[in-house]
């Protein structure tokens, strides 16, 4: 399995339904469903902003490669991750996948492209020091087309005014939400959201 990704996947000029066969295969229905929902938004979202649309379509399929794992392996595999995860993200398992992924991606599949990997492993918490790909998947898995919650409309709207617009809905949306639930508040979303708020009105 393994190496019929890194032979299909890993070429840019790849025929892409080979590639989404290859990653069907490694990933529950659901999550594979909503996995090439985020790839084919993203693929959208990077063509508008004139980057690399098959790093923007790679790193939305592979972005929750990791979502099957349970608490127990995610926690497992988040502790000899590479990527630095604090004790706030480690007691929070649901956000453990992101890291897990991109260490995963790279580790299995041998992907080492640094904005791939920024982008999987940024897709929950966010950074505020996060590059323009990394800010696609982030949006890409929050607005992709089978997403129906209220307020979607309007944070879609704002996607279409821009990326910071966009950034700036959805973790004002977020921080809502966990006010609301009386959740843990990661402070990388905070950072992010203030960050894109000072981008927008200190233009």
């Amino acid at each position: 399995m393994i190496l019929k990704i890194r032979s299909y996947i890993w070429r840019i000029k790849v025929n892409r339904e080979k590639t989404i066969e290859v990653i069907k295969e490694c990933l529950p229905a659901a999550r594979f469903k909503h996995s090439l929902a985020v790839a084919v938004t993203a693929e959208k979202l990077a063509w508008k902003e004139g980057l690399a649309v098959d790093k923007a379509y790679l790193a939305g399929l592979l972005h929750d490669y990791a979502k099957g794992y349970s608490e127990e392996e995610l926690k497992r595999l988040a502790r000899i991750s590479s990527w630095y995860i604090d004790q706030e993200e480690m007691s929070i398992y649901q956000l453990l996948h992101a890291p897990v992924a991109a260490y995963l991606v790279e580790k299995e599949l041998g992907i080492d492209d640094s904005q791939i990997l920024e982008a999987i492993r940024y897709h929950t918490i966010g950074s505020p020091d996060m590059g323009k790909l990394a800010v696609i998947i982030y949006i890409a898995d929050f607005i992709e087309p089978s997403r129906d919650f209220s307020g979607i409309d309007k944070i879609r709207k704002e996607v279409d005014q821009g990326l910071d617009y966009g950034i700036l809905a959805i973790t004002n949306h977020i921080l809502r939400y966990h006010l609301d639930h009386n959740r843990v508040i990661h402070p990388n979303t905070l950072a992010l959201r203030n960050a894109y708020l000072r981008r927008i009105y200190d233009e």
